[in-house]
Parts: C-alpha cells; structure tokens; sequence
C-alpha cells in the first residue's frame, strides 16, 4: 500500500460490484488513479479471480467509478463518476473549462467519509461501445431479503 500523505484525513470509502462490498481507506486529497490501484491491489489480495463473472482487469486504468443517482436510495442506479472542471478565465474573459488535479481526488470530486462507489470493468473499446454506459452491477441487499431469508429456513 503506498503511503499516505502526513497530517491529510483518512476517509473510508465503500466500494461495491454484485454483492461484492469493499472498504478501502484513503486520503481525502488522495488520486483516483491510486485509489484504483489499491482498490485493485485488494482485491487480488483476497484471491478472487472475477467478480460475477467479470475477470480482473490487469491494470487500475481499467477500473471505472460510479455513484448513486440519489445519494439517499442507491437502487434508484448509478452514474459514472465525473470530476467536475474549474473555470479558468482567459485574457478576452471567456471561461475555458480544465480538470483540476485537486478535483481527481475523493475531496475535490464532492465526496465525503463513508461514501459508497460502484466499480466496474471497462473492456476493450469495441466492447464498449457495444455496452450501455450505464450498466452498473451492484446489488444492494434490503430489509426485506433478510427477512425473507431467515424465514425460509423456518419450518
């Protein structure tokens, strides 16, 4: 795991693919490029080979992040996460818009402690474009499939 920059806010992040659920922890200020890397690092560490029949890709650059539609019921789906661009005036006062490297970070991209982010696999850019952007594999238990669980085990 890389280190961590001194005195920065450690938030946990929670990322989540099928029923596939894991906590990550990670400087607010912290690249999501590296965040990728560990959350791929991770992954590898507890011996899973795919995920819901999505092998692994070989490097994080393969990794893509999404959160909630609404951040209060994530079964309403997810959106690819986008880093907001800054507005940078030019001489004319024209406004160029330019990502930030601060906005490539938990921090910059509005995020907050306890966040949780889908995960997917990008494929090669044919496959891509054959599928729906929006296509996010996260399935978020409820109430009620617990319940409807244990009480099928009741006889």
């Amino acid at each position: 795991m890389p280190a961590k920059t001194p005195g920065g806010m450690q938030w946990t992040l929670r990322f989540k693919q099928h029923k596939t659920t894991i906590l990550l922890f990670v400087q607010q200020s912290q690249p999501f490029e590296s965040i990728k890397r560990d959350l791929l690092d991770a992954i590898k560490a507890t011996g899973i080979q795919d995920i819901n029949g999505n092998a692994l890709p070989s490097g994080p650059e393969d990794i893509e992040f999404g959160v909630p539609r609404d951040k209060n019921d994530p079964s309403k789906g997810w959106v690819a996460l986008k880093i907001p661009e800054v507005e940078d005036g030019d001489t004319k006062g024209k406004g160029v818009k330019k990502g930030s490297i601060l906005n490539e970070s938990p921090l910059g991209a509005g995020l907050k402690d306890g966040t949780m982010l889908a995960f997917k696999f990008t494929k090669s850019t044919e496959e891509a474009a054959m599928d729906l952007d929006d296509e996010w594999d996260v399935i978020i238990p409820s109430y009620d499939d617990e319940a409807g669980s244990q009480s099928q085990g009741r006889g």
